[in-house]
């Protein structure tokens, strides 16, 4: 498929082998972007596999890629009017842990284009796409509304309905969680006075996240980042603080969130 975006004219084609170093400059190389991704990006081999898992089995080119069905795919949206600078990537992929005969579909969009309708508009697309050219009965997707209100803001507005929860567990197995900690670890440790109150918010959800499905308890958590903060940092108290009410919100309100557009809630939106 090869559409352009009705909001801002950008091109969405399918993804190749030629848009990898994009992807991990752009997506997995921006922590900004990439903090609410599901790998460990904390250098750049981290980058390179995290684009290569990706590329490797959804691109048309992909070496793993050994004939998906049309509705599935990587596909990399591109602004012709820039000398075809790349804005972002969309994925429909079959995800463990979803029920049988549907679909999960991700979205990534390069800093400079946020707040343009990139993942609004490719949504729709996508969402087309698949009920047009397979038999899935739903689409999934995931976000994490404590981290990313706007993302969340999106799929309401689209008229994706929220599902019953899948863990990260289910969804990834205990090595990504792994990966989630360490990198969300790493965040932490470079912190520098200044910038501290987001990003230690949002490291301490996403270990809190973890602690509810059992990768650690919540003391352990506590202390992981602690101990990875630089000194200065770890023994303030207001620090301590914030920790602990961030790591008490993702386990209380676990902030890995699903949501399900059905075949028959697309068919009676797309009529309205």
């Amino acid at each position: 498929m090869e559409a352009i975006l009705n909001r801002t004219g950008y091109r969405l084609r399918p993804s190749s082998t030629a848009d990898r170093m994009d992807i991990a400059t752009y997506i997995f190389g921006d922590v900004e972007v990439s903090k609410t991704l599901v790998h460990n990006v904390s250098s750049l081999d981290g980058a390179l596999a995290a684009t290569d898992a990706w590329i490797d089995t959804l691109s048309v080119d992909g070496k793993r890629n050994n004939g998906n069905p049309e509705h599935i795919g990587l596909w990399t949206i591109r602004d012709e009017t820039d000398e075809g600078r790349f804005v972002g990537i969309r994925g429909v992929f079959i995800a463990p842990g979803l029920p049988d005969n549907t679909v999960a579909t991700f979205v990534a969009v390069a800093r400079p284009y946020w707040g343009k309708g990139v993942s609004s508009d490719s949504s729709r697309l996508l969402c087309e796409r698949v009920f047009e050219k397979s038999e899935a009965d739903a689409i999934y997707t995931r976000v994490w509304p404590k981290l990313n209100p706007a993302s969340d803001a999106v799929q309401r507005r689209l008229g994706f309905l929220p599902a019953e929860r899948h863990t990260l567990r289910e969804t990834f197995g205990e090595q990504r969680m792994r990966e989630v900690l360490e990198f969300d670890l790493w965040r932490a440790s470079k912190l520098e006075s200044g910038e501290v109150a987001e990003t230690l918010r949002q490291v301490s959800i996403r270990i809190g996240q973890l602690a509810a499905e059992d990768l650690l308890d919540v003391w352990e958590a506590e202390q992981r980042i602690l101990t990875a903060l630089p000194d200065g940092l770890a023994k303030s108290n207001d620090v301590r603080r914030k920790v602990v009410e961030g790591l008490q919100l993702g386990f209380q309100n676990p902030a890995w969130s699903s949501y399900r557009m059905s075949r028959t809630n697309w068919v009676t939106r797309d009529r309205l």
